[in-house]
């Protein structure tokens, strides 16, 4: 434990004995979480006895009452937990928005942005589901042999906004914890990219309107640069891509067809099992470090180049394929539902 002195233990002590929780001390003294509950560990006979003093302010029934309301979007978060509580006759206890906060926190729970994601119908979700039971047996070794690529938009001044959401200690995620959005509106910038377990591939702006003489293109030039890069064979790759009608015309059957590329099937409305999602979340929170917007597109682009090059290691690519297994075991407990990835 680091060394304190004298004087400020005695008031970490005193902290303790008065009820004020580990969390406040650590913040009230400028002294870390762990040195002051190494501290509550010595005293912890005596706040054990002292059962006087005020009550707490949220007690079990209420605490399942705030965790049943959080999970099931009763209450959409703390302050609004706060405010209906106070407006209910049922219950004598008021507990501050706060208070139920640092409940979250102590049962598990925690706050997140929430992610945006298409509705999935009855039909999407079975969909998802029979991906799961295809793929749950499969191992860290056969998905080295995927590449996994996508789309994105790249706004030139930030994100298209976020909002955040608890989620609580069973992982479940419900529809109260995802921002729902759909596929139509404009782009700043578009960018085709891939990536496998031996690191990124060639990366594409998309100039206009893309379309499956374009997406072909990109095939033609990126993808099978990326295999020629790594030296890969065709016959030991499987290529992963969403279900956008480009990627599915037939010129594009045609394409892979002629050039032999073994293409995954993939559930519609399936972007949290791709890992491809998270490295466009890096990239976009390495380009919103930047002091200054880009002066213009051409700057943007370059940032993204940038960013996808120096950013996105081996060993992170390494680290989201041997994320798969984990995401396949999770989408079958979901049911074919949204997995936290």
């Amino acid at each position: 434990m680091r060394q304190i002195s004298i004087q400020k233990k005695n008031d970490i002590l005193a902290r303790l004995r008065h009820n004020e929780t580990v969390r406040q001390v650590a913040e009230a003294t400028q002294v870390s979480r762990g040195v002051v509950g190494e501290l509550r560990k010595t005293i912890a006979h005596e706040l054990h006895r002292n059962v006087g003093g005020r009550g707490r302010a949220i007690d079990t029934n209420l605490g399942r009452r705030i965790i049943r309301g959080i999970s099931t979007g009763e209450y959409k978060n703390a302050a609004d937990a706060s405010r209906k509580l106070a407006a209910s006759d049922s219950e004598s206890k008021k507990p501050s928005a706060e208070t139920i906060r640092r409940h979250l926190r102590d049962s598990g729970c925690r706050s997140r942005k929430k992610p945006k994601v298409t509705p999935l119908n009855a039909k999407r979700r079975k969909a998802r589901l029979d991906f799961a039971l295809a793929h749950r047996g499969w191992t860290i070794e056969d998905w080295k042999h995927v590449i996994f690529s996508d789309e994105t938009k790249i706004n030139r001044f930030g994100s298209d906004g976020a909002q955040w959401t608890w989620t609580c200690a069973d992982g479940i995620v419900r529809d109260t914890n995802v921002q729902h959005t759909y596929k139509h509106g404009g782009g700043s910038l578009m960018v085709w990219g891939c990536f496998s377990w031996h690191g990124i591939g060639f990366m594409s702006k998309i100039d206009g309107r893309m379309d499956a003489d374009l997406y072909c293109s990109i095939l033609s030039d990126e993808l099978l640069q990326t295999l020629e890069w790594y030296n890969l064979s065709k016959d030991d790759i499987i290529f992963q891509q969403d279900n956008d009608p480009k990627h599915t015309s037939n010129k594009a059957k045609k394409w892979f067809e002629d050039n032999a590329v073994n293409v995954m099937k993939w559930p519609a409305y399936s972007p949290d099992i791709n890992p491809i999602e998270n490295l466009w979340a890096i990239v976009k929170r390495k380009l919103n470090e930047y002091d200054e917007a880009p002066a213009s597109m051409r700057e943007l682009w370059e940032r993204v180049e940038y960013v996808w090059e120096h950013s996105i290691t081996p060993e992170l690519c390494k680290k989201l394929i041997e994320s798969m297994p984990k995401r396949m075991e999770k989408l079958y407990k979901a049911k074919g539902g949204h997995i936290n990835y």
